[in-house]
């Protein structure tokens, strides 16, 4: 394929998309439904027990991330990146269909959230791979003036896909009672994952192969063992990555995962108003995403990255501080800021998959090393933040993300480069290049 090809470029740009759109459609769900999945799979007994346990669940999915990491790394480094991601998404989403299907405590027992959990793992593996191998094939399809616009897709994409589960949510909830949404009505939106997948995988089959993979087939230079070989030569980009990608896992898991339960719990919002308060956040983040790809693209990556991460960080706790005593419309500003901030964090996140990483061991390096924060900071975001705000401490996970946001920011102060190799071309410091220009800068 001619990486000049406007065409391809779109509709890789599309492939890589979707499949986010899909992934964060299915894993929004669980967090918008949260308080029903707790009085349905859980005993009614006492509720803020069912609730941490649904987020525990949720936690525990993410432990099989880094496996899932190591299989779709494996697949996307030595058969290629497309056939990695188009089985993520189709197995993501059956786990989705199947845990709409399930039956509720009331009728199977301990078996109910026994399953749930089966379903979650399934989901946690097959979906390693999706968010790292997307942007992966995305960027690797970029023109060299665009990297970071194109890198900044895949967090648009993911906010337009939890935008589309609120909105489903917010349609369920409103056209259901009290009692039908508990028997049959919270059903839909994950079975609706169904035909959503059909679509994705229709678009990935018309994309073909990344141009940095097929230049990697033609030369001969596909390792036999990727992993192995990224641990010899990316072993201090792995743990850099780690440490900026932690702030960006937690700000955003906090925002979908976790905003909806807690302004209903600790500003006593209506759930229909903190959908309202999620879904305008993400349309403000999406156009973020877009602002920040722009600006690292012109202004090298460096001093976008600080300056976000910087925002994040001293924004945090404010935003705990002021949420439970906000109207509604002063929720929509605090989050507004919030989110701001977190999309530059994302972005910058997304342009590193690929720039920091040979392409010979590209995806089994970022896919391993964001699942093993995803393991320990995404996942345990909205379980941590409950069990800090349960124990008496309103503002702990304002300070949880502010320390985090101070680690990430000097990772970038130490990390990255200050040079700028022309426009939308960044220097990360380590690099370790293996792959034809523009597709590795």
């Amino acid at each position: 394929m001619n990486n000049g090809n406007g065409a391809a470029r779109r509709r890789a740009l599309l492939a890589g998309a979707i499949g986010t759109f899909v992934e964060f459609y299915d894993q929004a769900l669980y967090g918008f439904f949260a308080a029903t999945i707790a009085t349905l799979f859980f005993p009614k007994e006492n509720p803020s027990t069912a609730l941490l346990s649904t987020f525990a669940i949720f936690a525990v999915s993410f432990v099989v991330r880094p496996l899932g990491g190591v299989v779709w790394g494996h697949v996307g480094d030595k058969i290629g990146r497309r056939p990695a991601l188009f089985m993520g998404v189709a197995i993501m989403s059956l786990a989705t269909v199947a845990m709409g299907l399930l039956p509720g405590y009331d009728k199977i027992g301990l078996a109910a959230p026994i399953l749930l959990l089966l379903f979650r793992l399934v989901q946690g593996f097959s979906v390693a791979g999706e968010y790292a191998g997307g942007t992966t094939f995305i960027v690797e399809h970029a023109p060299g003036d665009r990297r970071a616009l194109y890198a900044s897709m895949i967090p648009a994409s993911s906010n337009v896909g939890t935008i589309f589960a609120a909105l489903v949510a917010i349609i369920t909830t409103s056209a259901t009672s009290p009692e039908q949404l508990i028997s049959w009505g919270w059903r839909i939106p994950f079975l609706l994952a169904l035909p959503l997948t059909l679509i994705a995988l229709l678009a990935r089959l018309r994309v073909e192969e990344s141009p940095v993979f097929t230049a990697l087939q033609s030369e001969g230079r596909v390792e036999s063992a990727p992993l192995i070989e990224a641990f010899k030569v990316a072993k201090k980009p792995m743990l850099l990555f780690i440490g900026w990608a932690m702030t960006a896992s937690v700000s955003g898991y906090l925002v979908w995962a976790f905003l909806v339960s807690y302004l209903t719990r600790s500003a006593h919002f209506s759930n229909t108003q903190s959908l309202l308060v999620l879904i305008v956040a993400l349309l403000v983040s999406t156009a973020g995403c877009v602002v920040a790809g722009r600006a690292i693209d012109i202004a090298g990556t460096k001093r976008v990255a600080i300056a976000y991460v910087l925002g994040l960080g001293i924004w945090a706790i404010p935003t705990f501080a002021l949420l439970p005593h906000s109207s509604l419309l002063g929720a929509i500003l605090i989050i507004a800021v919030f989110v701001i901030f977190s999309s530059g964090v994302a972005t910058t996140l997304n342009l590193l998959f690929a720039d920091f990483f040979p392409a010979r061991v590209r995806v089994s390096a970022s896919t391993l090393s964001y699942n093993i924060c995803s393991m320990m900071f995404a996942g345990t975001a909205p379980f941590i933040a409950t069990f800090l705000i349960n124990g008496g401490h309103p503002l702990g996970p304002g300070y949880y993300l502010a320390g985090l946001a101070a680690i990430s920011a000097l990772v970038a102060v130490f990390g990255f480069s200050n040079q700028t190799l022309g426009k939308g071309r960044h220097s990360i410091t380590p690099v370790v290049t293996d792959s034809p220009q523009p597709a590795n800068a």
